[in-house]
């Protein structure tokens, strides 16, 4: 609807509030309005002309909503139908490259203004970035150079999720910044463990281990902590994240690797867990040194199903 409006009438809070809903209302598409490419052009050129002007909260909602459409566009190689929305956003976004544009504007318009940002908008943007793995440079040092200077003054203040997608995000771009780690890493010692998602904690280890800045004294930490906890809301990408991690960080810790196993192989099927988060689990017990032969059955048997399957 907002893209039918006049554009002149819109704030920068709508124009925003636009990008933030396109990937909600691209999962629940249904008529096709011959007319929304020409409108969506007139967009994407309104947020460049007035991404200047746009405030924190602003600028950051606009980046993530934009990055989110991208990500959801290039997953896969999915084919769409000629009038589907997301083809002819596919070819705007990654084919005709509007993506590095619109990303440099965003990245320019924040530089001046980073200070201003609270945590969960500076989070936001930089996870943003990540989403669509950019990281442009801005007067001789990149965005998550600059950005990466204003997390650590305010990194008390990030919540875990924060914490966990700007981790992720740096790790995304291959952004290296050994500061931000260590000083993130001694504020999750001191949470409250509780308050970490599976996704958050996985996340987390996954990004130390990935950047290769892992801490032994942090992964004990979050170690001791998920050896306390059920594991019943850890999905399979979680676990197979939090395996691979230690076996990568070359941490050892066997009651950890027990429970994971345990957990695992007493799964009445496997079905959740795709190949790639098999094959990284057996990899981690492997590498870790850690012998689980029902672990190692369970999974030997079902990819002997598969195969019959097949």
């Amino acid at each position: 609807d907002l893209a039918r409006r006049n554009l002149d009438s819109m704030s920068n809070r709508d124009i925003a509030a636009f990008w933030s809903g396109l990937p909600r209302l691209l999962h629940k598409r249904g008529a096709q309005d011959p007319n929304l490419e020409e409108k969506l052009r007139c967009v994407i050129g309104t947020t460049c002309t007035r991404m200047h002007s746009f405030q924190c909260r602003d600028l950051a909602q606009t980046s993530l909503g934009i990055a989110k459409t991208i990500s959801q566009v290039s997953r896969g190689n999915r084919q769409y139908r000629a009038n589907d929305p997301l083809h002819f956003i596919r070819r705007l976004f990654v084919k005709e490259s509007q993506c590095s544009p619109l990303f440099d504007s965003i990245a320019s318009s924040a530089l001046g203004m980073l200070n201003e940002f609270d945590a969960r908008h500076l989070s936001n943007l930089i996870y943003s970035f990540g989403l669509v793995e950019r990281n442009p440079d801005i007067g001789g040092e990149t965005l998550f150079d600059v950005s990466g200077k204003t997390a650590v003054r305010i990194l008390q203040t990030f919540k875990p999720q924060e914490l966990s997608n700007m981790l992720w995000a740096f790790v995304k771009v291959d952004a290296k910044n050994s500061r931000l780690f260590q000083e993130t890493g001694r504020v999750i010692s001191g949470i409250n463990l509780g308050s970490f998602k599976p996704q958050e904690l996985s996340n987390v280890l996954w990004s130390f281990a990935k950047s290769g800045e892992a801490d032994p004294e942090l992964f004990r930490v979050l170690g001791n902590h998920i050896v306390a906890r059920r594991l019943n809301d850890f999905q399979p990408q979680h676990l197979s994240n939090i395996a691979w991690a230690f076996a990568t960080a070359e941490v050892s810790y066997p009651e950890l690797f027990k429970k994971i196993g345990d957990h695992i192989a007493g799964q009445d099927r496997l079905n959740l867990f795709n190949p790639q988060s098999l094959s990284n689990i057996s990899w981690a017990f492997a590498t870790a040194g850690v012998s689980h032969p029902q672990l190692f059955n369970k999974i030997g048997n079902h990819i002997a199903g598969q195969d019959r399957l097949n």
